[in-house]
């Protein structure tokens, strides 16, 4: 496995070899090059990106585009707030924060040959939630484990970082005319500053937000991961890339604001792995979080196996005879049904925190086509999980149309998106997905009710409750088959 930023890993495309794997996923730009997020997400979705992503727009492709909206916010009388503009800089740097007019004018404004030019004007969130009088960004990660059909798992454990600084409205810009420090939350730009993990994030907002804010969350990402398939099979199918030979974590960034409402700001091709803080517990704490998701993504990706058909070593100093690793890459490289049906399955299996988004994504919504005979109906719910969370029931959608219609009534014009480029292999696996859900609702449905048997016994008798025959039994359907 080549691990190496996306940019440097793409090169080694050519040389693949049966069983290697790779840390980049070809057209995931569509998703990590700035001023190709929105358009992206507003090709798949229209106006409803909106909701998805902060209203924005790619710079200098769109300067037209923009300058008509302001217009019209002014022909209305309406404010249009603050905008961040961005240059294709990482870590934070480049930003500037002005108020609408202001921005435009900055934008078309040559800018100095030193200064990198500007590629987004996004609209600002200026209502976020704050904690301690302080803005707060949520890091997520987001694995993409196949291309057809996308596979993609969102991990339930991230990071919660904040400004150092308290958040002002009134006071935009530092006095070198960056966006000032109380309205940026990347890290790099907040060394040594206050961070959280979710756990911390849901005792301070009470388990039921929490559990609300991270239905949006899963949904979001699924619907990210979603608009990016058509063009990132484009690119595989052009640079005839094997199957099963790439993968991409992607790092997701978001902002709360005071609606409990998500917004993303930013996709990561190379999300950052340091583990760097001068005060030790918070240091530990980012190293957990991060060393927990790696363990996940190494186990989700079946690496064991991938050294094992690469170099036929069982164990140090051993190794497989050349028929059985010739066989072993075989199964590494076969794309037909059966044989993802078994990926996913293991990928289930081992997925650790990793949450599956395939049961998530908005197919009901934009594909059509699923057979009606599996007997699923879009419900329109809020519904979600994570680690800690009740499975969703069958056929539960979380839908980017439950936030507020405020949104789009501001944002946008009412423009349809073609919607995801969704695949047959996607759609089979979404059906695959909802019987997956019910099994497991079934099996944490019995686990409870073992827990809560073992329970009685032992409040009446004072001893534990021999549970062994329920035991078998939540063995027994934790290992029945998913319907196909």
């Amino acid at each position: 496995m080549l691990w190496s930023p996306a940019r440097s890993a793409l090169k080694a495309m050519p040389l693949l070899k049966a069983g290697q794997l790779i840390s980049a996923v070809p057209g995931m730009y569509c998703l990590t090059k700035k001023r190709r997020l929105s358009t992206t997400l507003a090709a798949a979705y229209g106006d409803e990106a909106w909701q998805l992503v902060p209203q924005s727009y790619s710079l200098p492709a769109e300067l037209q585009e923009w300058k008509q909206w302001l217009q019209q916010q002014e022909a209305h009388g309406v404010d249009p707030g603050p905008w961040m503009l961005k240059t294709a800089q990482h870590l934070g740097k480049g930003l500037v924060l002005l108020p609408g007019q202001q921005a435009y004018q900055a934008a078309v404004t040559p800018r100095l040959p030193s200064a990198k030019p500007f590629v987004l004007a996004q609209r600002y969130v200026s209502n976020p939630l704050l904690i301690n009088d302080c803005k707060f960004g949520i890091r997520l990660w987001l694995l993409i484990t196949g291309v057809d059909p996308c596979t993609a798992y969102l991990h339930t454990q991230g990071l919660v970082l904040f400004s150092t600084d308290s958040y002002d409205l009134g006071s935009l810009s530092d006095d070198e005319g960056a966006a000032g420090r109380g309205h940026i939350t990347n890290y790099a730009q907040n060394v040594g500053g206050t961070v959280w993990n979710l756990v911390m994030l849901k005792q301070h907002l009470g388990a039921d937000v929490y559990k609300r804010l991270w239905n949006k969350l899963v949904s979001s990402a699924a619907h990210v991961a979603c608009a990016a398939m058509g063009e990132v099979r484009q690119e595989h199918a052009a640079g005839r890339v094997p199957p099963n030979s790439t993968f991409e974590l992607l790092g997701l960034d978001y902002l709360v604001d005071e609606d409990m409402h998500p917004w993303l700001l930013e996709v990561n091709g190379t999300p950052s792995l340091a583990v760097d803080h001068g005060d030790a517990p918070v240091e530990q704490l980012i190293h957990d979080t991060k060393n927990a998701m790696v363990q996940d993504m190494v186990n989700i990706l079946n690496c064991s196996r991938r050294f094992l058909a690469r170099y036929g070593q069982v164990k140090a100093g051993s190794k497989l005879p050349a028929p059985q690793a010739a066989a072993v890459r075989a199964t590494l490289t076969r794309n037909d049904e059966a044989s993802i049906r078994r990926r996913v399955e293991f990928e289930l299996k081992h997925r650790g925190g990793f949450l599956p988004l395939m049961g998530h994504y908005p197919v009901l919504k934009y594909a059509g086509g699923v057979s009606s005979s599996t007997g699923i109906q879009q419900q329109g719910s809020d519904a979600g999980n994570n680690a800690e969370q009740e499975p969703p029931d069958a056929g539960q959608q979380i839908v980017a149309s439950s936030v507020s219609s405020s949104v789009a009534d501001v944002n946008g014009s009412g423009q349809p998106g073609s919607g995801p480029a969704f695949s047959e292999r996607d759609k089979r696996l979404f059906v695959y997905m909802q019987s997956w859900w019910s099994k497991q609702r079934k099996l944490l449905a019995l686990r409870r009710k073992v827990a809560k048997q073992q329970a009685q016994q032992e409040a009446t008798t004072g001893e534990a409750a021999p549970a062994e025959q329920m035991q078998q039994d939540t063995v027994v359907l934790d290992q029945t088959p998913v319907a196909a």
